[in-house]
Protein backbone atom coordinates (compact mmCIF):
# COMPACT_ATOMS: atom_id res chain seq x y z
CA UNK A 1 0.00 0.00 0.00
CA UNK A 2 2.78 2.27 1.25
CA UNK A 3 4.55 1.99 -2.60
CA UNK A 4 1.23 2.32 -4.08
CA UNK A 5 0.88 5.60 -2.63
CA UNK A 6 4.31 7.11 -3.18
CA UNK A 7 3.69 6.08 -7.24
CA UNK A 8 0.68 7.89 -7.72
CA UNK A 9 2.57 11.06 -5.56
CA UNK A 10 5.68 10.76 -7.95
CA UNK A 11 2.64 10.90 -10.85
CA UNK A 12 1.28 14.17 -9.47
CA UNK A 13 4.76 15.60 -8.81
CA UNK A 14 5.43 14.53 -12.11
CA UNK A 15 2.33 15.91 -13.73
CA UNK A 16 2.35 19.51 -11.78
CA UNK A 17 6.05 20.01 -13.38
CA UNK A 18 4.44 19.54 -16.88
CA UNK A 19 2.22 21.79 -16.03
CA UNK A 20 4.25 24.79 -15.00
CA UNK A 21 6.15 24.32 -17.98
CA UNK A 22 3.22 25.35 -20.19
CA UNK A 23 2.97 28.53 -21.91
CA UNK A 24 0.01 29.45 -19.74
CA UNK A 25 1.59 28.46 -16.49
CA UNK A 26 3.01 31.32 -13.95
CA UNK A 27 5.70 31.99 -11.76
CA UNK A 28 5.41 33.95 -8.83
CA UNK A 29 8.78 36.33 -8.28
CA UNK A 30 8.15 38.67 -4.96
CA UNK A 31 4.55 38.44 -5.67
CA UNK A 32 4.68 39.07 -9.22
CA UNK A 33 3.80 36.38 -11.28
CA UNK A 34 5.76 35.83 -14.41
CA UNK A 35 3.86 34.30 -17.92
CA UNK A 36 5.63 33.47 -20.98
CA UNK A 37 3.82 34.44 -24.63
CA UNK A 38 4.15 32.27 -27.61
CA UNK A 39 7.07 33.11 -28.69
CA UNK A 40 9.36 33.14 -25.57
CA UNK A 41 8.86 36.89 -23.89
CA UNK A 42 8.03 37.02 -20.10
CA UNK A 43 4.55 38.73 -19.72
CA UNK A 44 4.01 39.66 -15.68
CA UNK A 45 0.95 40.06 -14.01
CA UNK A 46 0.07 41.37 -10.14
CA UNK A 47 2.71 43.92 -10.25
CA UNK A 48 2.95 46.26 -7.08
CA UNK A 49 2.03 49.80 -6.84
CA UNK A 50 0.05 49.46 -10.94
CA UNK A 51 -1.84 52.86 -11.20
CA UNK A 52 -5.49 51.62 -12.83
CA UNK A 53 -8.31 53.84 -14.70
CA UNK A 54 -11.07 55.33 -12.47
CA UNK A 55 -14.49 53.94 -12.64
CA UNK A 56 -15.40 57.03 -14.86
CA UNK A 57 -12.62 56.66 -16.85
CA UNK A 58 -13.81 53.01 -17.66
CA UNK A 59 -17.17 54.08 -18.50
CA UNK A 60 -16.13 56.28 -21.03
CA UNK A 61 -13.83 53.91 -23.04
CA UNK A 62 -16.68 51.27 -22.89
CA UNK A 63 -19.27 53.52 -24.56
CA UNK A 64 -16.44 53.63 -27.65
CA UNK A 65 -16.72 50.94 -29.67
CA UNK A 66 -13.62 51.69 -31.31
CA UNK A 67 -10.70 54.56 -30.82
CA UNK A 68 -9.67 54.45 -34.14
CA UNK A 69 -12.77 56.34 -34.68
CA UNK A 70 -12.10 59.26 -32.82
CA UNK A 71 -9.22 60.40 -34.84
CA UNK A 72 -9.42 61.77 -38.76
CA UNK A 73 -6.48 60.41 -40.29
CA UNK A 74 -7.75 56.94 -39.44
CA UNK A 75 -11.31 57.42 -40.26
CA UNK A 76 -12.92 54.62 -41.75
CA UNK A 77 -10.56 52.84 -40.17
CA UNK A 78 -7.93 52.97 -42.84
CA UNK A 79 -4.64 51.79 -42.88
CA UNK A 80 -1.39 54.58 -43.85
CA UNK A 81 1.23 54.58 -45.04
CA UNK A 82 3.81 53.53 -42.21
CA UNK A 83 2.06 49.87 -42.63
CA UNK A 84 2.42 49.73 -45.97
CA UNK A 85 5.92 49.78 -45.29
CA UNK A 86 5.80 47.08 -43.02
CA UNK A 87 7.34 49.71 -40.25
CA UNK A 88 7.84 49.26 -36.71
CA UNK A 89 8.22 51.18 -34.02
CA UNK A 90 11.21 49.05 -32.16
CA UNK A 91 12.18 50.57 -28.75
CA UNK A 92 16.40 50.98 -28.40
CA UNK A 93 16.69 51.98 -25.23
CA UNK A 94 14.23 50.40 -22.47
CA UNK A 95 13.49 51.35 -19.06
CA UNK A 96 14.67 49.75 -16.32
CA UNK A 97 11.35 49.38 -13.83
CA UNK A 98 12.12 46.45 -11.27
CA UNK A 99 13.61 43.46 -10.51
CA UNK A 100 10.91 40.71 -10.98
CA UNK A 101 12.39 38.52 -13.81
CA UNK A 102 15.33 35.91 -13.17
CA UNK A 103 17.99 35.69 -15.72
CA UNK A 104 15.27 37.13 -18.42
CA UNK A 105 17.22 39.65 -20.04
CA UNK A 106 20.91 37.95 -19.01
CA UNK A 107 22.41 35.49 -16.38
CA UNK A 108 22.09 36.43 -12.97
CA UNK A 109 19.91 39.56 -13.56
CA UNK A 110 16.35 39.67 -12.68
CA UNK A 111 15.91 42.81 -14.91
CA UNK A 112 12.40 43.76 -15.86
CA UNK A 113 12.24 46.71 -18.23
CA UNK A 114 9.19 48.75 -20.22
CA UNK A 115 9.39 50.45 -23.47
CA UNK A 116 8.87 54.76 -24.11
CA UNK A 117 5.86 55.27 -25.95
CA UNK A 118 7.30 55.19 -29.11
CA UNK A 119 4.82 56.29 -31.91
CA UNK A 120 2.93 58.67 -33.04
CA UNK A 121 1.20 61.01 -30.76
CA UNK A 122 -2.83 61.32 -31.70
CA UNK A 123 -5.17 63.72 -29.77
CA UNK A 124 -8.74 63.94 -30.10
CA UNK A 125 -10.93 66.17 -27.90
CA UNK A 126 -8.16 66.99 -25.72
CA UNK A 127 -7.17 63.06 -25.11
CA UNK A 128 -3.83 61.97 -26.39
CA UNK A 129 -3.27 58.61 -27.56
CA UNK A 130 -0.31 56.77 -28.81
CA UNK A 131 -0.10 55.09 -32.34
CA UNK A 132 2.23 52.29 -32.85
CA UNK A 133 2.97 49.65 -34.86
CA UNK A 134 4.75 46.29 -34.21
CA UNK A 135 4.29 43.00 -33.43
CA UNK A 136 1.48 41.16 -31.12
CA UNK A 137 2.02 37.88 -29.77
CA UNK A 138 -0.64 35.70 -27.12
CA UNK A 139 0.24 33.96 -23.51
CA UNK A 140 -2.99 33.37 -21.68
CA UNK A 141 -6.53 31.55 -21.62
CA UNK A 142 -7.92 34.17 -18.46
CA UNK A 143 -8.64 37.22 -20.23
CA UNK A 144 -5.58 38.72 -19.88
CA UNK A 145 -4.00 41.47 -22.16
CA UNK A 146 -0.45 43.30 -21.75
CA UNK A 147 0.89 46.37 -23.10
CA UNK A 148 4.73 47.16 -22.43
CA UNK A 149 4.79 50.37 -20.97
CA UNK A 150 4.83 51.98 -17.77
CA UNK A 151 2.30 51.85 -15.01
CA UNK A 152 3.43 52.85 -12.29
CA UNK A 153 4.96 49.90 -11.18
CA UNK A 154 8.45 50.16 -10.19
CA UNK A 155 10.97 49.20 -7.96
CA UNK A 156 14.14 51.76 -9.10
CA UNK A 157 12.20 54.93 -9.05
CA UNK A 158 10.78 54.99 -12.44
CA UNK A 159 7.00 55.40 -11.46
CA UNK A 160 5.72 57.41 -14.00
CA UNK A 161 2.36 56.19 -15.73
CA UNK A 162 2.34 56.24 -19.27
CA UNK A 163 -0.37 53.88 -20.23
CA UNK A 164 -3.40 52.92 -16.76
CA UNK A 165 -3.81 49.34 -15.80
CA UNK A 166 -7.92 48.32 -17.22
CA UNK A 167 -7.92 51.31 -19.88
CA UNK A 168 -9.01 50.54 -23.20
CA UNK A 169 -7.16 50.51 -26.09
CA UNK A 170 -7.73 49.32 -30.08
CA UNK A 171 -5.64 46.67 -32.19
CA UNK A 172 -6.03 45.60 -35.26
CA UNK A 173 -3.90 42.66 -37.05
CA UNK A 174 -2.79 45.10 -40.17
CA UNK A 175 -2.94 42.45 -42.45
CA UNK A 176 -6.42 40.77 -41.96
CA UNK A 177 -7.77 44.30 -41.41
CA UNK A 178 -9.26 43.34 -38.41
CA UNK A 179 -9.55 45.44 -34.85
CA UNK A 180 -10.77 44.77 -31.46
CA UNK A 181 -11.04 47.31 -28.40
CA UNK A 182 -9.67 45.43 -25.29
CA UNK A 183 -8.41 46.24 -21.87
CA UNK A 184 -5.17 46.25 -20.68
CA UNK A 185 -5.06 44.42 -17.12
CA UNK A 186 -1.09 43.33 -17.46
CA UNK A 187 2.60 43.71 -17.94
CA UNK A 188 4.84 42.81 -20.96
CA UNK A 189 6.23 41.40 -22.83
CA UNK A 190 9.62 42.34 -21.09
CA UNK A 191 11.56 44.69 -23.16
CA UNK A 192 14.88 43.03 -22.42
CA UNK A 193 17.18 45.53 -24.74
CA UNK A 194 18.38 43.93 -27.81
CA UNK A 195 15.67 41.32 -27.52
CA UNK A 196 13.51 40.37 -30.61
CA UNK A 197 10.59 41.19 -28.01
CA UNK A 198 11.46 44.90 -28.68
CA UNK A 199 8.99 45.02 -31.69
CA UNK A 200 6.14 43.21 -29.69
CA UNK A 201 3.74 46.29 -28.86
CA UNK A 202 1.11 44.31 -27.36
CA UNK A 203 0.46 40.57 -25.55
CA UNK A 204 -2.90 38.99 -25.91
CA UNK A 205 -5.51 36.95 -24.33
CA UNK A 206 -6.11 33.54 -27.12
CA UNK A 207 -9.00 33.98 -28.07
CA UNK A 208 -8.75 38.10 -28.38
CA UNK A 209 -5.52 36.46 -30.50
CA UNK A 210 -7.13 34.16 -32.86
CA UNK A 211 -10.25 36.52 -33.38
CA UNK A 212 -8.26 38.63 -34.66
CA UNK A 213 -5.32 36.25 -36.73
CA UNK A 214 -7.63 33.40 -37.34
CA UNK A 215 -5.27 30.84 -35.90
CA UNK A 216 -3.09 30.67 -33.05
CA UNK A 217 -0.37 28.72 -33.97
CA UNK A 218 1.32 31.46 -36.14
CA UNK A 219 1.93 32.83 -32.58
CA UNK A 220 2.81 36.50 -33.95
CA UNK A 221 1.14 39.36 -35.76
CA UNK A 222 1.62 42.52 -37.19
CA UNK A 223 -0.16 45.18 -35.75
CA UNK A 224 -1.24 48.24 -34.75
CA UNK A 225 -2.71 49.82 -31.88
CA UNK A 226 -4.09 52.86 -30.77
CA UNK A 227 -3.73 53.36 -26.84
CA UNK A 228 -5.28 56.11 -24.30
CA UNK A 229 -1.94 57.93 -22.98
CA UNK A 230 -1.23 59.05 -19.44
CA UNK A 231 2.22 60.99 -20.06
CA UNK A 232 3.91 60.95 -23.58
CA UNK A 233 7.40 60.22 -23.19
CA UNK A 234 8.97 59.48 -26.60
Amino acid sequence: MEKKIVKVLSLALLLGAITASSAFAGKEQSGVIVHKDAIGGSVLSNMPGAVYATPEEQALQSQQASFEALLPNLKNNGLNAAAAERHYDTENNPILIGYWNPNECSSNKKDTYARHTIGELQTSSGSKYLLSYGNATWYNTSGKNALPYRNGSSTTGQNKVDVKMNINFTIRDVDKNKASTIKRNDFGPNQCPGSRYVKVIADLDKTVFKDLHGNTSDGVFYSRTLVPLENWNP
